[in-house]
C-alpha cells in the first residue's frame, strides 16, 4: 500500500512539473513587489524635504507609531515650512499592498511618523504634493506680471493619501487656511487651524449667506453647496478662532484657479 502511495506523489510531482501552485505564484509576486517597495523606500531614506501641516492635512505627521488614526496627536507646523528628514521606513506586507511607516526628524527637533503605501508613494518634489523638494518660502517671486497673475491659482496645494490600517481614502485642495476635503467618497470644508476649543468657525463665498461649524469643520450638510458656490465665486472669507485667542481671526481667499486644482484632486483621488 506505501508503494502505492509513493508512486502516485511521484506521478504527481511529473506530471505537475514546471507548474507554479497560486500559493507558490502569489509568494513570487509578495516578493517581487518587496524588492519595488524597497527600492522606493531606499530612495527617500536620508533625504530632506520642506512640510507644512497647514498646506497639507492628507499626510500628517503623527507622534506615536502605533497611534497613527484621525483625531491621534499629529504635529502643527503652525503654517510654516519646516525640514523633514527621512530617517528610515517599515514595511507591512498585505495581499494587495505594502504599507509603509517613515520615521521622520522634524526641523532637527523632534521624531514622528507619516504612514503611506506603495499604491500611493509619498514624493518629495516642487510640483504637486505636500513635501517638497526646496523651501517655497525661500522662492524668488515672479518679476512678470503674467506670472504673477497666475501666482494666485499656483498656491493651491493638492494632496492624497490612505491610511495604511484602514485603507481610507483622503485627498484635500487648500489654501490659505481654507480647505476642501474628500474622504471616502464624502466632501468636507475646514477652515483655519489650530482652533480655540468649542469654537465657532465659518465661511462665506461673495454675497452668499455664511456658513458655520465648529473648531474648523464646517456644517458638512452644506459641503456640495459651498463647493458649487467656491466654483462660481471669487472671494471667500472664513472666520476661526486659533488657540490661545479667544477673539475671531478673519482671512480672505482668493478662489481663482479653485476649479482646475479641485478636478485634479478628484483624478488624484481615483488613483488610490
Amino acid at each position: 500500500m506505501k508503494k502505492i502511495v509513493l508512486l502516485g506523489l511521484l506521478l504527481y510531482s511529473v506530471a505537475y512539473a514546471g507548474f507554479e501552485t497560486p500559493q507558490e505564484q502569489q509568494k513570487k509576486m509578495l516578493a517581487e513587489r518587496l524588492v519595488k517597495t524597497k527600492q522606493y523606500t531606499d530612495s527617500i531614506i536620508g533625504k530632506t524635504a520642506w512640510y507644512n501641516s497647514s498646506e497639507c492635512m492628507a499626510n500628517p505627521i503623527y507622534a506615536e507609531r502605533w497611534h497613527m488614526s484621525y483625531n491621534d496627536a499629529s504635529y502643527k507646523t503652525d503654517d510654516k515650512y519646516v525640514p523633514i528628514t527621512f530617517l528610515e521606513a517599515e514595511v507591512n506586507q498585505g495581499t494587495y499592498r505594502d504599507d509603509i511607516v517613515f520615521k521622520v526628524k522634524i526641523d532637527n527637533k523632534e521624531e514622528g511618523y507619516i504612514g503611506t503605501s506603495d499604491a500611493s508613494k509619498l514624493e518629495i518634489s516642487d510640483g504637486w504634493g505636500c513635501f517638497k523638494a526646496q523651501n517655497p518660502e525661500n522662492k524668488t517671486k515672479p518679476n512678470s506680471a503674467i506670472l504673477e497673475t497666475n501666482s494666485i491659482y499656483n498656491k493651491w496645494d493638492v494632496s492624497c493619501r490612505k491610511d495604511v490600517f484602514n485603507g481610507k481614502k483622503i485627498c484635500s485642495v487648500s489654501k490659505s487656511g481654507l480647505m476642501v476635503l474628500f474622504i471616502d467618497g464624502r466632501f468636507a470644508i475646514g477652515v483655519g487651524s489650530h482652533h480655540y476649543p468649542g469654537s465657532n468657525s465659518a465661511i462665506k463665498i461673495d454675497d452668499n449667506v455664511p456658513y458655520s461649524g465648529k473648531e474648523g469643520l464646517i456644517n458638512p450638510f452644506y459641503a456640495n453647496l459651498i463647493i458649487k458656490q467656491m466654483k462660481d465665486g471669487k472671494k471667500a472669507v472664513i472666520r476661526y478662532r486659533e488657540w490661545p485667542y479667544d477673539y475671531n481671526k478673519d482671512t480672505e481667499v482668493d478662489l481663482a484657479g479653485f476649479t482646475k486644482k479641485f478636478n485634479e484632486m478628484l483624478e488624484w483621488y481615483k488613483k488610490l
